[in-house]
């Protein structure tokens, strides 16, 4: 099954995911906030990205699709789709890909922290 978040920027310069027409916020299982800052995160390098040359982000439009199983909980594919703006110089193509591509989240999500749980209990068991 595939799952879309859309990314917008409003009118004060914030970046906002949505999903399902609806914007995602803290309110949201943590899941769903969680798979939204991969394309958040992107939206902050692109938007950086094309202040830093004077370029217009009017058209832009940045889509996180996903492939997701309903069955397993777990997302196996993440795709951000990225509409440039029509007047968006061709030669930086390639460079706001690899901008993309520095996002700490996907770096995380490619080598995943490990985890470990511990309670106050095992503390006092182990003194």
């Amino acid at each position: 099954m595939k799952l879309n978040i859309d990314i917008q920027f409003d009118n004060n310069g914030r970046i906002v995911p949505f999903m399902n027409g609806r914007e995602v916020t803290m309110t949201d299982s943590p899941f769903v906030v969680f798979l939204a800052t991969a394309g958040m995160c992107s939206a902050v390098f692109v938007k950086a990205f094309i202040e830093q040359r004077g370029l217009s982000s009017e058209g832009l439009v940045i889509t996180q699709v996903m492939e997701y199983d309903q069955r397993t909980n777990h997302v196996s594919e993440i795709l951000i789709d990225l509409k440039l703006p029509a007047n968006f110089p061709e030669k930086y193509t390639s460079a706001i890909k690899k901008v993309v591509n520095q996002c700490p989240v996907k770096q995380h999500l490619l080598n995943p922290p490990t985890f470990e749980v511990v309670t106050n209990l095992d503390k006092v068991a182990t003194n």
